[in-house]
């Protein structure tokens, strides 16, 4: 048994399986990030959504809690930070979730910088410039 606080820690970092899934899984970020950013993955104590659950209204088993695994992805690039997580009883659930989750928030960034007008310009500039393959 690890002396770690969350026993998730000693899984990511000795089971060469969660580790290659992992970087699989942030692999999915290429498009999103530049040279200097800074991606992590943190185990968080399940536990500690207790609170969160019962703000939110949610039924929950305090003991169910310990068996749940929770993973942070978190990009960070400069002063920029943008993270989400994942909750499931599978690791690599949670994991997916996780990387999802902050897909569809860098997605929404994305799509709020980029105007209209320019993803107008962007499919104009295509269709009269088509590429051979």
């Amino acid at each position: 048994m690890t002396n770690l606080p969350n026993p998730t820690i000693q899984l990511i970092e000795e089971n060469p399986e969660v580790k290659s899934f992992i970087y699989q899984q942030i692999a999915e970020f290429d498009g999103f990030v530049t040279p200097e950013t800074v991606v992590t993955v943190v185990a968080r104590n399940p536990k500690k959504l207790a609170l969160q659950y019962e703000t939110e209204g949610k039924e929950f088993n305090r003991r169910d809690l310990s068996k749940l695994y929770r993973i942070a992805i978190v990009l960070s690039d400069g002063e920029a930070k943008v993270e989400a997580e994942g909750v499931h009883q599978d690791i690599y659930l949670a994991i997916k979730l996780a990387k999802d989750n902050l897909m569809l928030k860098l997605v929404e960034i994305q799509d709020s910088v980029v105007s209209h007008q320019d993803r107008l310009v962007e499919i104009n500039h295509y269709l009269q410039h088509p590429t051979l393959h």
